[in-house]
């Protein structure tokens, strides 16, 4: 490496560095897990790279650069490894459905078990296998990434653009590796610049993920509600709809998710409206823990919450889900009383769910169904109800029968509606 090409990737790994160090601030600020799982994806990214372009060898000369080969061969699996890791938590994978989730998991795996195993390999073979664990994992995240944001997250957008300027990257620094001469320097300079370009994408789109507040600020005030910070009615339905044509191209299901507040003006003599806003406010946190940033969530009317959940992991998670919403939200919440005391209250919650698909459905209708088993709901034990699909029925979500696919479900209803002469029950209005 000669003083132009050190100059060129020293610039470069000093320029990634920054965005590794901007990274640990934040960490350091917001304290999130999601940081810190950021904060140490960008410092294996900084490592990747740094060692890849032969810095090492050229800063610190040593007649003894084995532990050098040592770390590339390792680096890159390590690297692809913690990636599709962190790649799956930051796309839920494990709310979406049942292949992204494994995908993820595999490719994981396989980059964090195999990398150790490359060094078993014949001392040719060693850095060319690293390098086929680590394109394997870059691959797997930018298409699963696509998919989500065909599904409907955009900003899976900003990842999947990130891999596909990292994937030349990847190979460009593999060749210059194993090459036994170095390209132009203005080639290199091209790789240098790619990966600066690569690594603040994908920290930019990590931490507009990880902090959801700012996207609340740029989107405006009017897209979210005051107390609770979800969506308002409006977008919320306007997700809706969007939804229903992207299930309608990829032929999958979903479903709507209702949550409602029972006489919370009972709490009123209690805790007063601004202890009641906090409760809505808790509420609507917890429901968010479970169903995840992925799948929007919005405030219906003061009393009702509603969750768009696009991508099914499985028919039968829905059951998994209703339940553990209804539980978490029937837990008791500390509450500041009017008397400045902190109380704890239970709310009268239930959950109601409905399924979504690309048919087309009226909206309004959809989320009245959601309304209407969310009411059932209160009178089961589980406090959560689904809308079986042949009877048009309340059924508790533990019992709703799920083991078919919805598909056959659907076919069953249109069949029950043509043998008894009759449709949907017709719409009601709520006063």
């Amino acid at each position: 490496m000669n003083t132009a090409e050190t100059i060129i990737w020293s610039a470069a790994a000093g320029s990634i560095g920054l965005v590794v160090l901007l990274g640990a601030a934040d960490a350091f600020i917001s304290r999130s897990r999601a940081s810190v799982q950021s904060l140490v994806y960008l410092t294996a990214c900084w490592l990747f790279f740094t060692l890849l372009s032969g810095l090492p060898a050229a800063m610190l000369p040593s007649p003894d650069v084995s532990w050098l080969h040592t770390a590339q061969v390792l680096i890159g699996p390590l690297c692809g490894g913690l990636g599709t890791y962190g790649a799956g938590q930051w796309l839920s994978a494990a709310r979406r459905d049942r292949l992204t989730d494994l995908s993820f998991r595999s490719a994981s795996t396989l980059c964090l078990a195999g990398g150790p195993l490359c060094l078993l390999l014949a001392p040719g073979w060693q850095l060319p296998a690293s390098a086929a664990l680590a394109v394997l994992a870059l691959s797997v995240t930018l298409w699963l990434a696509v998919r989500a944001a065909q599904q409907g997250d955009r900003l899976a957008w900003g990842l999947a653009a990130g891999c596909l300027l990292t994937l030349p990257l990847q190979l460009g620094l593999y060749w210059l590796v194993l090459s036994t001469s170095r390209p132009s320097v203005l080639l290199q300079s091209g790789m240098a610049l790619l990966g600066l370009l690569s690594v603040s994408l994908i920290a930019v789109t990590l931490w507009l993920r990880n902090h959801q507040d700012l996207a609340i600020r740029d989107a405006g005030q009017s897209r979210r509600d005051p107390t609770t910070q979800l969506y308002s009615s409006v977008v919320l339905v306007q997700k809706i709809l969007r939804a229903q044509r992207r299930l309608a191209r990829t032929r999958r299901d979903g479903a709507i998710m209702a949550v409602r507040v029972f006489e919370p003006e009972r709490l009123l003599d209690q805790v007063g409206q601004h202890g009641l806003n906090e409760i809505y406010a808790q509420l609507a946190r917890r429901m968010q823990r479970h169903t995840g940033v992925v799948n929007p969530a919005g405030r219906y009317y003061d009393r009702c919450f509603v969750v768009l959940i696009e991508s099914l992991h499985s028919p039968g998670w829905i059951r998994t889900l209703g339940l553990r919403v209804a539980s978490s939200l029937r837990r008791p919440l500390e509450i500041s009383a009017l008397n400045g005391e902190r109380i704890r209250i239970s709310a009268d919650i239930s959950v109601g769910m409905v399924h979504l698909t690309g048919a087309g459905r009226d909206v309004a209708q959809l989320l009245h169904e959601a309304e209407e088993m969310a009411a059932a709901a209160r009178g089961m034990r589980s406090r959560a109800a689904l809308l079986d699909e042949i009877t048009r029925q309340a059924v508790p979500v533990e019992n709703a029968q799920l083991g078919v696919s919805w598909h056959a479900m659907r076919s069953g209803r249109q069949h029950h509606a043509r043998n008894n002469g009759h449709g949907a029950r017709p719409r009601k209005t709520r006063a």
